[in-house]
């Protein structure tokens, strides 16, 4: 199979398969039935420092005008809200959209401006050619995206959704859209494998007793052609339990489970949810790990941070090109195991490096 890659290393021997992920269907028929007209909202500021802000990321002094009378602005509590057109914003050029929501990005504005899709060139492709979807469908997804760096984004999710006429065609394409390459791998036992030398290397986990899975290898090891094991079995349990699923909507009250939260929770057996804090999990990180050329031991970590050095996305080193992680604090993303060339693709602009904790 094309698809199947081995590679031998202090691992063992790693046998990879890519794939695809998808929400299931009953995660996503309720929120696609009444998609939201968008609302802005800017915290902290008054009309009038919207419409600069708007005018100065790529709006024309047209288009700021008639988009910002008195009807399109709420004001609730300290915050504005604005509601743009839907024509407006179907009307906008990639360029356009590429500038607004560049200079919007992080404000906590709207959840897609902050979270938009992001799609690598070739993924984008295949979601065009999904024959599950209209073509009435795609024609209008390509007028919404726009490009950014080496990827495609999608910020108007919502109104891709209200411009869809059924709700069987919206859950198709929110289905195809979260589309997200991953990876399953095992480990391939043969009867003239190594299994201390995979203890040494899986069995240094916290919370990963290697005892339990010796059993096992020793089984794999005894057949006449050997067999191979999933990876989650080597795993701690947190990772273990959420490897290849999907959150459910967050309730009240419940943890941000973004990227750190996941990444620093990798080996505890009770989550720790002051990772959902970035002050504390920078501090967490200055205390307790130390910066190395490149990751080698399982549970090294990877930081990926802008070129103002703040960290916007982690993952757990596993083996090979593989890590654990999680994309942003979407419900809508899985945990999941994925190559370091996707994690790239995800944050183009976004450089990694590499730390390992320190032993006592």
């Amino acid at each position: 199979d094309e698809n199947l890659f081995t590679h031998r290393g202090p691992w063992g021997e790693l046998l990879t398969q890519n794939i695809k992920l998808e929400r299931p269907t009953e995660y996503i028929s309720a929120e696609v039935k009444h998609p939201e007209p968008e609302a802005w909202s800017f915290a902290g500021q008054t009309p009038a420092q919207v419409k600069a802000r708007l005018a100065a990321n790529g709006l024309t002094k047209e288009e700021v005008e008639a988009q910002t009378t008195s009807s399109h602005f709420t004001s609730t509590g300290s915050a504005t809200v604005f509601t743009p057109d839907e024509n407006f914003l179907l009307s906008l050029k990639p360029e356009t959209r590429q500038k607004l929501y560049g200079g919007l990005y992080g404000l906590g504005a709207e959840t897609y401006i902050d979270f938009p899709f992001i799609f690598p060139k070739d993924s984008i492709e295949t979601i065009y050619a999904d024959a599950r979807l209209q073509p009435d469908d795609v024609a209008l997804l390509k007028q919404l995206v726009y490009p950014a760096a080496n990827a495609v984004r999608l910020t108007d999710y919502n109104l891709l959704l209200r411009k869809i006429p059924t709700v069987e065609r919206r859950v198709l394409m929110a289905k195809v859209l979260s589309l997200q390459p991953a990876v399953l791998a095992r480990i391939c036992v043969r009867p003239d494998s190594d299994i201390d030398k995979i203890a040494s290397y899986w069995g240094n986990m916290e919370n990963v007793r290697f005892t339990d899975m010796r059993p096992m290898l020793e089984a794999l090891k005894g057949l006449p052609h050997g067999g191979t094991m999933s990876v989650m079995y080597f795993l701690p349990p947190f990772a273990r339990s959420r490897l290849y699923t999907y959150p459910l909507p967050p309730q009240p009250g419940d943890p941000v489970m973004d990227c750190h939260w996941s990444t620093f929770n990798f080996a505890s057996l009770q989550p720790d949810n002051r990772f959902n804090k970035p002050e504390f999990t920078v501090d967490y990180i200055k205390k307790n790990y130390y910066r190395i050329d490149s990751p080698s031991i399982c549970g090294d970590i990877l930081l990926y941070a802008n070129d103002r050095n703040e960290i916007k996305h982690s993952a757990v080193f596993l083996a090979d090109d593989l890590a654990f992680t999680k994309y942003g604090d979407n419900y809508r993303q899985p945990w999941m195991i994925v190559r370091f060339a996707d994690m790239q693709a995800m944050y183009p602009a976004l450089k990694p490096v590499f730390y390992r904790k320190k032993t006592d």
